[in-house]
């Protein structure tokens, strides 16, 4: 038995690359799947409705001016929901897919003191985000939330990524100026992204930078580079032309909710902050917490230099940061968190691999974890792919019925079409919380109107409908 358990060892060990990219490319197809059975659904009919008006890319641009002006100030994850869906979802699909993957290397890159294609690194992350990611059907699969929290993410950690890298290997930069004037503009697309995850991802490169700083400063060497004066400044700007555009005071002012004012309403949205982040992390707060006391027992946070060099503690820093950056905007919906989310796994998944391993429990506590996630992941994928194959079959059952009386010449355009059965409802797809009603003003039902161009929809319940229109198989 222990020859067999030292073959399977090092049949591992000999083709742990090959492994690592077959893990990949698994994780591609699982997360391609959903996204095709993730229909269009919420505010991606009100933008599709825009977007089929441009006839060039500059009638886009002039649109998300216009949006700018009117709405919000992100204009870099809503161009590209206007991009995605000038073009067919089949590409959607499958760039989305490569976003995610994008997202799992740059968290991969950002964990140091790993082993080389490190399979229990690489498998932590993919799971954590299948099982921890805030809103992961409106953050992950749904156009209009992907491309501004996932997308976003991917440009924000991209850019925390490319600072660290010329951080620690200075002797790569050959010609400075050029790398600085690049750095601005990487740091202004990353700075422009989201409000708060891109104030975090700012927040880490002058965090990296001081520590960089301070021990240049101990040798004697240069302490500060071009490079990393213009992306702090790129960020500041994408982040101020964010912040300060008009449509943001708008919108504002149109999702103010808060009863109190002031320290009141300050301190009360504090309190609404902190529980989110329990709701949300409780489970990763914990195994977070668990591995600093191992950490400190192990003499790894012994003095002030471990603690501000120490990444666990600098992403933490930055998750909190992140979440609690909220307190000065009104009502953040969940996904607002998408991005101090990433950061605190980075913050978890870095402390358990810096956690020694010469204890047998140690070692114990960290393939089980990993393997438990992992079996949770096989059954709950399949269970919600089935879900999701449910749903996206109801959903083009409708559009066949909203088409199919627009295509008859005696239709008279009122379409009435079942709705979505409750039972199908998943933490993967958000087409319920934006589901039809019998309202036929109500808000989605006229983005429908107006995109399928009927008259009036309306949705009952499938038992209703089915009494009294009957099955339509």
């Amino acid at each position: 038995m222990a020859k067999k358990g030292n073959d399977m060892a090092a049949f591992v060990e000999k083709h742990r690359k090959y492994i690592f990219w077959f893990i990949l490319a698994v994780a591609f197809l699982m997360i391609f799947a959903y996204n095709v059975l993730t229909p269009y659904m919420s505010d991606d009919y009100a933008y599709a409705i825009e977007v089929r008006k441009a006839g060039s890319i500059w009638d886009l641009v002039k649109q998300q001016y216009g949006e700018y002006l009117s709405n919000s100030g992100r204009i870099i994850g809503q161009f590209n929901v206007r991009l995605s869906l000038a073009a067919d979802k089949q590409i959607f699909n499958v760039v989305n897919s490569l976003m995610f993957i994008a997202l799992v290397l740059l968290m991969y890159k950002n964990i140091r003191r790993k082993r080389k294609y490190d399979l229990l690194v690489l498998l932590l992350i993919i799971t954590f985000l299948w099982k921890y990611a805030v809103s992961f059907g409106q953050t992950m699969l749904w156009i209009c939330g992907a491309c501004n929290y996932l997308w976003g993410s991917v440009f924000i950690l991209g850019f925390v990524t490319f600072y660290r890298y010329f951080l620690e290997h200075p002797e790569k930069i050959k010609h400075g100026w050029a790398l600085a004037a690049g750095t601005f503009f990487f740091g202004v697309l990353a700075g422009w992204c989201n409000e708060n995850t891109s104030g975090g991802g700012l927040l880490l490169v002058l965090l990296f930078g001081l520590n960089f700083w301070l021990n240049k400063k101990k040798t004697g060497k240069r302490r500060i580079y071009p490079f990393m004066i213009s992306g702090v400044i790129g960020m500041c700007c994408g982040i101020l032309g964010m912040v300060s555009a008009p449509g943001v005071r708008n919108r504002s002012e149109v999702m103010s909710e808060d009863a109190y004012t002031g320290i009141v309403g300050f301190s009360s949205r504090v309190y609404k902050i902190t529980l989110t982040i329990k709701e949300l992390f409780w489970a990763v707060i914990i195994l977070t917490v668990i591995v600093l006391v191992f950490l400190a027992l192990q003499k790894r946070l012994g003095s002030w230099q471990q603690i501000r060099e120490n990444e666990t503690v600098l992403f933490l820093v930055t998750a909190v940061a992140t979440s609690y950056a909220l307190a000065i905007a009104p009502t953040p919906m969940n996904r607002a968190f998408f991005g101090a989310g990433i950061f605190l796994f980075i913050a978890c998944i870095q402390g358990i691999t810096d956690m020694a391993q010469m204890e047998l429990a140690v070692r114990a506590a960290k393939y089980s974890l990993v393997s438990v996630l992992c079996v949770w992941l096989f059954f709950t994928y399949l269970d919600n792919l089935v879900n999701l194959a449910r749903i996206y079959r109801e959903e083009q059952e409708r559009i066949g019925m909203i088409q199919a009386d627009k295509a008859d010449p005696n239709g008279d355009g009122i379409v009435v079409v079942p709705k979505l059965r409750e039972e199908f409802q998943n933490p993967y797809s958000n087409v319920h919380e934006s589901e039809l009603e019998d309202d036929k003003d109500y808000w989605i039902n006229l983005f429908y109107e107006v995109y399928y161009d009927v008259g009036n929809i309306t949705a009952i319940p499938r038992d209703e409908w089915e009494e009294r229109y009957g099955e339509t198989e």
